[in-house]
C-alpha cells in the first residue's frame, strides 16, 4: 500500500521550512541518498530531515535534471530498509559546485513513511534532552 502525504502549499524557500511552515522540526542529519530524475541518478548529502522532506546538498549537475519530481533512494541510519520516497523540489539554489536543495515527499509505501516518521521522532526527542552543543547528526 501507498501512502500519498498531504498537499500542502510548497514553502518559498528554506527559511521557510527550517521555521516551521508546516509545524514541523528539521532534524540534522548526515547521510547519502540517490535521487532519480528520469534515467538519471545523482547522489545527494542529506543533512536535514522531516517527515514531510529534507535538505541536501547535491553536485551543481543537479540544476540541469529535466523534471521536478524525482525518486529519491535512501536508508536511515539504524534502519534496515532501503527507502523509496517520490519528492518534489520546493527550493533550488545554486552554487559553483553544490546546490543547497530542498524537497517535498509525496508519496511512499506505508511503512516507509512509518520509519521516516518514527526515525524523526525519536531524534526529535533527543534534541530535545540533551544539553546544547552534544548533539551529533545522525
Amino acid at each position: 500500500m501507498v501512502t500519498f502525504l498531504p498537499s500542502k502549499p510548497a514553502p518559498r524557500s528554506f527559511e521557510l521550512m527550517a521555521s516551521g511552515a508546516h509545524g514541523e522540526t528539521l532534524v540534522p542529519v548526515a547521510l547519502y541518498a540517490a535521487l532519480v530524475c528520469d534515467e538519471e541518478v545523482l547522489p545527494a548529502f542529506v543533512t536535514s530531515i522531516s517527515e514531510h522532506g529534507m535538505v541536501f546538498d547535491s553536485l551543481a549537475i543537479f540544476s540541469n535534471r529535466s523534471c521536478e519530481r524525482l525518486q529519491i533512494e535512501l536508508t536511515l541510519p539504524g534502519e534496515p530498509e532501503l527507502l523509496w520516497i517520490g519528492a518534489e523540489v520546493v527550493r533550488d539554489t545554486q552554487g559553483s559546485i553544490f546546490n543547497d536543495s530542498a524537497i517535498r515527499f509525496l508519496a511512499m509505501a506505508n511503512a516507509h513513511w512509518r520509519a521516516i516518521r518514527r526515525w524523526v521522532r525519536v531524534r526529535e526527542l533527543v534534541l530535545a534532552t540533551r544539553p546544547i552543543g552534544l548533539h551529533d547528526a545522525a
